[in-house]
């Protein structure tokens, strides 16, 4: 870009001095004088040698231009297509591309597969539709579902774990420890008791904890 020329307020001409004004004001006038004439020079010097530069480099670019375009557009040579050896017209390199038969056919595989993955996409954000909308009624929209929760969470009756009179509420509610004599009852059973156990009992907590879990992880119901 070229440097823009200085304002008016650094060229403007200094005031005409009092008559009554010492002769060293004036010398510092003049002075004063010349700095803003050899600025004024030295910028026009310094546009007009990079309009000079510019000029040159633009001319040299464009007979490169066109230099380049000239060889390109040149013919083959008569030496070169006299000495070339016999090719084939179909083995010649052409400018639009090499042949692809298998193109259409892969466009199609390309498009089925993009009509396959948009697809599922437009599933998947159904079913997160879906899954918002089932737990649209656990959302805390007012003052008493907001108060139930907290109630609920920090369990100021104690109702979330177990006493002496009744189980808790809580999901991770450990009960009280398994007793030796439980352990080793349950061990000998044998094979007999394993599937009813499954869904009574640590089975059936343990599954129930397992599908909270999934939940909290994947943000779906379960």
């Amino acid at each position: 870009a070229t440097a823009p020329y200085p304002s008016a307020r650094s060229l403007s001409a200094p005031k005409p001095p009092e008559p009554s004004i010492r002769r060293h004001v004036l010398w510092k006038s003049k002075l004063a004088e010349h700095r803003r004439r050899n600025l004024r020079e030295s910028l026009q010097e310094l546009r007009f040698r990079k309009e000079k530069a510019d000029r040159r480099l633009a001319a040299i670019n464009a007979a490169q231009t066109r230099e380049r375009e000239a060889l390109l557009s040149a013919p083959t040579p008569a030496d070169e297509r006299y000495t070339a050896p016999s090719v084939v017209q179909s083995s010649l390199p052409s400018r639009s591309g090499l042949p692809d038969p298998d193109r259409a056919a892969r466009v199609e595989a390309k498009k089925a597969n993009y009509a396959k993955h948009a697809a599922f996409k437009k599933a998947e954000r159904r079913d997160a539709l879906h899954t918002l909308y089932m737990n649209a009624r656990d959302f805390i929209v007012t003052e008493e579902k907001l108060q139930e929760a907290v109630e609920t969470a920090f369990d100021p009756n104690n109702k979330q774990f177990d006493t002496d009179a009744r189980r808790g509420l809580n999901i991770w509610n450990l009960d009280y420890p398994e007793t030796v004599k439980e352990m080793l009852q349950r061990a000998n059973k044998g094979e007999g008791g394993k599937a009813v156990e499954r869904f009574t009992g640590y089975g059936a907590l343990t599954d129930e904890r397992m599908r909270r879990l999934g939940e909290e992880l994947t943000g779906g119901k379960m």
